[in-house]
């Protein structure tokens, strides 16, 4: 007999190519040879990217030596790509900074990140300055910091991102001083902005709730119907008296009937 299942099916890929860090060593030598090819801003970032992303994954960890010859050589490209820069030039320089800071030069590096941002404001010289004065606890230069960096980013997400980790950077006791940089328009902004997600998620939740509740009573009304049939089914049996072709027949009808609960479940979910 058949009858209408819910089910969710996993797909698991294996994969036998190169391991991450053989993938990340791949993207540095590549993205090295294209900023050597051609020392541009776009191709400098990119270098900076990699050799940071591998960084950051510990793939220089067992070979120190080479985390200083790439970040130098970043360094290098930068350089050579700042005449070409224009308003990428705070950006391109930030990076400069986050390549002395991940070979541990971090006084070099908060000198070019400061110089980064006097040039312009920039989220990644802004988000490391604010790391850094945060870990000194130094809470007016982080607000000063912030206060001239949320303007300059454009998506919503970015802003949210960077106002909380400003306040968590201030190390502020109260939610009052943790937002003491805040103008009064951005507070306005925030507080709109986390209500309407707020609104939203909750929406989400009980729209998910109500659709769960909703599969569950199809799932009633097909056993339901389903043993409607199965019990016509077997009314039908009773009365075939041995004949061969009576029961093809009920099994027949027996099959419809399943169909038409499964049609109806299919339709109520709107499948």
């Amino acid at each position: 007999m058949r009858r209408l299942t819910f089910f969710l099916v996993g797909v698991v890929t294996v994969s036998c190519g190169p391991g991450a860090a053989q993938v990340r060593s791949n993207r540095v030598q590549r993205a090295r040879a294209d900023a050597h090819q051609l020392t541009a801003p776009r191709q400098a970032q990119a270098y900076a990217e990699v050799v940071h992303a591998a960084h950051v994954a510990g793939d220089y960890k067992a070979d120190p030596g080479a985390l200083a010859l790439h970040t130098a050589d970043v360094i290098g490209v930068i350089d050579r790509a700042m005449p070409a820069a224009g308003v990428d030039a705070p950006t391109l320089v930030a990076w400069r900074g986050l390549m002395f800071l991940d070979s541990g030069q971090q006084q070099q590096a908060l000198r070019e990140f400061e110089r980064s941002f006097q040039l312009g404001p920039n989220a990644l010289a802004g988000r490391s300055l604010i790391v850094m004065y945060g870990s000194w606890n130094q809470a007016q230069r982080v607000g000063e910091v912030c206060a001239a960096t949320v303007p300059v980013l454009h998506s919503t997400d970015d802003k949210l991102s960077l106002i909380a980790l400003c306040r968590r950077h201030t190390n502020a006791l109260s939610n009052e001083a943790e937002m003491a940089w805040m103008s009064p328009e951005l507070v306005a902004w925030y507080q709109a902005e986390n209500a309407r997600r707020l609104g939203a998620e909750i929406d989400a939740l009980r729209a998910a709730r109500e659709q769960a509740a909703h599969q569950r009573r199809v799932v009633r009304q097909n056993e339901q119907c389903t043993a409607t049939c199965k019990e016509e089914g077997l009314r039908c049996l009773n009365r075939c008296y041995g004949g061969l072709e009576c029961k093809d027949r009920c099994v027949g009808i027996n099959h419809a009937c399943l169909d038409r609960c499964s049609s109806v479940a299919y339709e109520q979910l709107g499948y």
